[in-house]
């Protein structure tokens, strides 16, 4: 994938893979790709991308054990924000076709976001507030329930929740 300079809005330091520099890209459009050089590659490749930051670094660490994650400055990388991949809920047919769903946390806050080849398809917003996790409005396409139930039941268990509660926009 070759990107020109007006489509990359910004370019951080994501760490070490393989004593090479690996950078974290932001498009204009909001993608986020880790470009680095790979063992025994002579060129830069996209490593892994996604539509959060901290997935993409999720994706990176589980796919290069030898990565070193450096200190980063964006709160989008803060090592307070836990993500959590929840596509085993999801049908055989939806996971065939590139679909994931990922929880990422920061604190009380929580986003699900729902993707396909990497690319956000739907994003919910939860929080987590007394004993409940709080969904702040869902809109998301009917194939998806069981998979989202399943992720926010298996996040509540995380918690000791004992409610999960849908509040309208």
């Amino acid at each position: 994938m070759n990107l020109k300079p007006e489509e990359i809005e910004s370019i951080e330091d994501a760490g070490i893979l393989n004593n090479q520099p690996v950078k974290m890209i932001r498009t204009k459009g909001g993608f986020w790709m880790a470009v680095g050089r790979p063992k025994g590659k002579l060129q830069q490749e996209a490593l892994t991308a996604g539509s959060h930051p901290a997935i993409v670094k999720y994706n990176l660490e589980k796919q290069y054990p030898d990565f070193q994650p450096a200190m980063m400055k964006s709160e989008h990388f803060a090592d307070d924000i836990k993500v959590d991949r929840h596509s085993h809920f999801l049908s055989d047919d939806l996971r065939k076709s590139g679909h994931d769903i990922y929880s990422v946390q920061k604190g009380a806050d929580i986003e699900f976001q729902i993707t396909k080849h990497n690319a956000e398809v739907h994003s919910v917003k939860a929080v987590i507030q007394d004993d409940a996790i709080v969904l702040k409005g869902m809109n998301i396409d009917k194939k998806f329930a069981r998979g989202m139930a399943g992720a926010t039941t298996e996040k509540a268990l995380e918690f000791g929740s004992k409610k999960i509660r849908v509040e309208a926009k």
